[in-house]
């Protein structure tokens, strides 16, 4: 018969590796959405079953060996080097290990609601202070991850990306908490189900204000960063883009071509404009190109729009970069509603936000990424997209080509290949309705959590000195066991 210790050690042995392994598949660069909302249970199942350490051991390290999922990307990345990478993974596992242990003791003094609404509490005032100071911004979150589910992703629109999270967090901290308050917390659950399906179901329902346009992402698969123009391999190169461009099907308005396409000088860029502008008038369509401009010693990260109907082209310069001179001016397309921005800038609120403020409902976004990242980060400009209500076209050298309209829904998506080709999409996408309620109002949720959380950890200071509920898992350590605590709420 097996004794109770190693019955113990069975329990935290299965919680964590069910957990990592569903993490893992759940999260990272290409998660399966339904895996994310169950992964993080049976920790929070086994939490109120143990001592406080085991319960916290067990939830940062099953997050942790969870972030494998992304450790070979990060050790050759240029967007988010190894260092980076390795603050990440113990970022997101501090974030976890903390919402564990609120819970647990929440759950402790009979307070199953607390407890539940404490995890998704932490999870997302963490996660918005990292955003907050990282200068590359925040990508690859769990909301991320519901880019494939257009009901859940309609709550960016009212609360943003942070929205998101927290339901996605709140979910299993609810069915963990479900046996202490079986009334209470699923009467609260299932309101908020309901509240997210209603509003996501409405909203993909109603009808778009204006008519759709054809659009296309087109990409080379092996054209490297910042070809020189004026070389021979630059003029093959663009000469390729513009027979792409020509074979598109009729009626295409607008088509975008990657981040840093090409690179010039300042003398070059007068031959750019000449040869960007041509063929767009030529087409009768309106080419977006990103290119990397050198000047003074230092570089400049820019996209030119060339309008179809011959209007003077017009240059964005990206907003958030590392490693150029960095822009906050809005671009838009001459006579149309359609902003520009550049791969990075996906990664933060603005200036996506900003555009939706100043009437855009369409972003064309040049990009650039490392290859496993490309589905991720376009997922990023998905998110910004639904917040704000833009439809988005993204051109992801290295990445993926993919279209979405302004409620998050992925029209056409391919991910680049390995050969002498040019990788192309094409849609048809109506323009986005632009400003949200997310947009008008802001970060709302993520304040919201993170007072609840001060709450929740506050209090908890406060009452540390009351009488608590008896934890068995605390009085039973020294038996070498651990049973589940009874029922503390109705």
């Amino acid at each position: 018969m097996e004794s109770r210790p190693d019955a113990h050690r069975r329990l935290i042995a299965l919680a964590f590796l069910s957990t990592a392994v569903m993490l893992y598949f759940g999260t990272g660069l290409t998660p399966i959405p339904w895996l994310t909302w169950i992964a993080p249970l049976p920790v929070l199942l086994l939490a109120p079953m143990v001592a406080a350490r085991a319960a916290v051991l067990t939830a940062f390290g099953a997050y942790l060996v969870s972030t494998a999922n992304s450790w070979a990307y990060y050790a050759h990345s240029q967007d988010v080097p190894l260092p980076a990478g390795i603050a990440i993974s113990l970022g997101y596992s501090i974030a976890f290990a903390a919402g564990v242990t609120l819970f647990r003791a929440w759950l402790l003094r009979g307070r199953p609601l607390l407890a539940a609404f404490s995890v998704p509490a932490v999870w997302v005032t963490l996660l918005f202070v990292s955003a907050s100071v990282n200068p590359t911004g925040i990508s690859g979150t769990l909301a991320g991850s519901q880019v494939g589910v257009p009901v859940v992703l309609q709550t960016a629109a009212v609360a943003g990306a942070w929205g998101v999270e927290f339901l996605v967090m709140l979910a299993p901290a609810s069915l963990a908490a479900l046996r202490f308050a079986p009334v209470r917390v699923a009467a609260t659950t299932l309101a908020f189900a309901l509240a997210v399906g209603v509003f996501g179901v409405v909203r993909l329902a109603g009808e778009d204000a204006q008519p759709a346009q054809r659009v296309a992402a087109m990409v080379h698969d092996t054209a490297p960063w910042g070809v020189d123009l004026t070389s021979a391999q630059g003029q093959a190169l663009f000469d390729a883009y513009a027979e792409s461009i020509a074979s598109l099907p009729d009626g295409v308005t607008a088509v975008v071509l990657p981040e840093a396409a090409f690179g010039i000088d300042d003398a070059g860029l007068p031959l750019l404009r000449d040869k960007v502008a041509d063929l767009a008038a030529a087409e009768k369509t309106t080419v977006v190109v990103g290119y990397l401009r050198r000047s003074g010693g230092r570089k400049y990260n820019e996209a030119l729009a060339a309008p179809g109907d011959g209007q003077a082209p017009v240059s964005y310069l990206k907003q958030h970069d590392t490693t150029s001179e960095l822009g906050d001016d809005l671009v838009f397309v001459p006579g149309t509603q359609t902003g520009l921005v550049i791969c990075m800038d996906v990664n933060f609120p603005d200036p996506a936000g900003d555009y939706a403020k100043a009437g855009a409902t369409m972003l064309l976004i040049p990009a650039a990424d490392n290859n496993e990242d490309g589905w991720q980060h376009a997922h990023t400009a998905v998110l910004r997209g639904a917040e704000n209500g833009l439809a988005t076209i993204w051109a992801g050298r290295y990445g993926t080509a993919m279209i979405a309209d302004g409620r998050g829904r992925v029209l056409a998506e391919q991910h680049v290949g390995t050969g002498d080709r040019i990788t192309v999409v094409v849609a048809s996408v109506p323009a986005g309705a632009g400003a949200t309620a997310y947009t008008r109002i802001g970060d709302w949720a993520a304040w919201l959590a993170v007072l609840l959380a001060i709450a929740a950890a506050g209090l908890l200071f406060v009452r540390r000195r009351r009488p608590e509920v008896a934890d068995p898992a605390r009085t039973s350590a020294t038996a070498g066991q651990a049973e589940p605590v009874a029922d503390v709420a109705a």
